[in-house]
């Protein structure tokens, strides 16, 4: 997959060869995802002040949550997304801070819809095509962008609004992923996955 500074200064509709970034069968998709930016931080601010601490239930206070790394990671990607769409070098730049700070490599080309969670933001990487809907929930380790096949079918995942996507998943070319589904930890998801359904194994095998 594609995450490096030269693809992020690209236009986000195209991937790292050049090539026009798929949208799958997405009809209904990632809602809203057509302006990210800061904006999108009225949903996240909330969405992030779940507690982690099951001695504490509910929600945790708008300090600490602005504190934690994984507010910190969506902010900057926030910055980055807003920055590039008018100066695609600066939207690199603040991309690149964002991963050394958190470890989160995010395209600023991405579109990523607001409520955006990423619980630990270590070795997230969300490439310069993808599209994410409203609501998303990522775990740490995770991989999505781009699949290079000698087919020469190239191009891009697009997650549904409401997906959870578990620790070590990777989600690789163009795919869908259908809103309010789930991927298993470690799964490798080569090929769509329905509303609602969740998806495990490698490759990835979908389950009711």
């Amino acid at each position: 997959m594609t995450h490096d500074t030269t693809d992020d200064t690209r236009n986000g509709t195209r991937d790292g060869t050049g090539s026009t970034a798929s949208t799958g069968s997405s009809d209904g998709a990632a809602h809203g995802t057509a302006a990210p930016g800061p904006l999108g931080l009225f949903a996240d601010l909330p969405a992030n002040r779940t507690s982690d601490d099951p001695r504490r239930p509910g929600t945790a206070g708008v300090l600490p949550t602005v504190l934690t790394l994984r507010f910190l990671a969506v902010l900057l990607y926030r910055l980055s997304a807003r920055a590039g769409s008018s100066v695609p070098l600066l939207g690199s730049v603040v991309k690149q801070v964002n991963h050394a700070i958190t470890g989160a490599d995010i395209a600023w080309s991405a579109r990523i819809g607001p409520g955006l969670v990423l619980w630990h933001p270590t070795g997230v990487v969300i490439g310069a095509g993808v599209v994410i809907g409203r609501d998303a929930r990522v775990q740490q380790g995770i991989t999505l962008g781009a699949a290079r096949s000698r087919t020469g079918v190239d191009g891009d995942p697009v997650l549904g609004d409401d997906v959870y996507v578990g620790a070590g998943a990777r989600v690789l070319g163009p795919v869908r992923v259908g809103d309010r589904a789930r991927v298993g930890a470690n799964a490798v998801v080569l090929a769509d996955v329905p509303d609602g359904a969740s998806a495990v194994g490698v490759p990835a095998r979908v389950v009711p």
